[in-house]
């Protein structure tokens, strides 16, 4: 396991202090987990003064185990949420070498001895241990009742879930997943040296090859946020497969920054999807092309009213 300060960033072994953690997957640090996160908080209000060094965070796995599920947020995303949020720490976990154990091991040994918890926080759906056979009624037990479950959070009827969440973006319903996540679905990936089409044909954009996780949003043309070595600018973005000029096999992000005229490559640019304005197109031409894009900064700047 890996115990992270979010205050310093600074990463070690497991922290001799103890600890409060909200405890689960966390993929999205949508509205529902951010009840966890705030129980976190009250519980650690409740306790600090009879618990010197007491420190509150999140434990969680390391999502790259989920191989067929596409993440929301990085890892790094994660941690910079949880410490938004005020969270001192995150420990994470490696699936692999915990899969195994059986739900008294996991309280027990991991939770207790090695994290130091001594106040647990989970959603009520919350299962551990091998073949996931604790739940949130054993957690209490194994933890002496120190522990607070939260019920499942629900708007319009429905659970609010990463899942769901996930279906959302693979539609492009992007206003209502941004206000379940409680902020904007982003990319932040270096920029990289692409075609060079949209600069001959006076549009340029900047390219990126999303690595640090799978890109779940439906392929189309959306309106951004763009931010560039802390400014940020409102953007046109092409999610997709490129089709006139490339139809690659593989999703790419490609964005035309409105009033940029800078050079991009080799930096992290971190790219907000705000609203999904049409499908991906082939088109005859790269001059039908250019009409389309032109048409598509037009309603990008009504979007945003710039």
């Amino acid at each position: 396991m890996r115990f992270i300060d979010l205050k310093t960033k600074a990463e070690g072994g497991i922290s001799s202090r103890p600890t409060v953690l909200c405890i689960g997957n966390f993929d999205g640090v949508h509205i529902g987990h951010r009840q966890l996160v705030a129980a976190v908080r009250d519980q650690f209000e409740r306790l600090k003064s009879s618990n010197p060094g007491l420190l509150c965070g999140a434990w969680f796995f390391d999502s790259s185990f989920y191989k067929s599920v596409q993440d929301i947020y990085s890892i790094d995303e994660k941690l910079e949420v949880f410490a938004s949020l005020g969270l001192d720490c995150a420990i994470i976990a490696d699936f692999e070498k915990m899969k195994s154990l059986s739900p008294e091991d996991f309280v027990l040994d991991v939770l207790k001895r090695q994290c130091g918890c001594i106040h647990a926080v989970c959603g009520q759906n919350f299962r551990f241990g091998a073949k996931a056979a604790g739940d949130s009624e054993m957690l209490s037990e194994l933890m002496n009742s120190s522990t607070t479950v939260i019920p499942l959070f629900k708007q319009d009827g429905e659970i609010i879930s990463s899942t769901y969440i996930r279906s959302l973006l693979q539609s492009g319903d992007m206003e209502k997943a941004n206000i379940l996540l409680a902020g904007n679905y982003s990319v932040t990936e270096p920029v990289v040296h692409g075609k060079a089409l949209g600069r001959r044909l006076g549009i340029p954009t900047v390219n990126q090859n999303p690595v640090t996780k799978q890109l779940i949003l439906k392929n189309g043309i959306y309106a951004t946020v763009v931010t560039v070595e802390g400014e940020k600018y409102y953007g046109v973005t092409n999610v997709g497969v490129r089709p006139t000029v490339e139809n690659s096999e593989c999703k790419n992000i490609e964005t035309y920054i409105i009033d940029f005229d800078g050079d991009c490559y080799g930096k992290r640019v971190k790219v907000e999807f705000i609203h999904r304005i049409r499908d991906e197109m082939k088109f005859d031409g790269v001059d039908s092309l250019k009409e389309q894009i032109l048409r598509d900064i037009t309603e990008t700047k009504k979007i945003f009213n710039a």
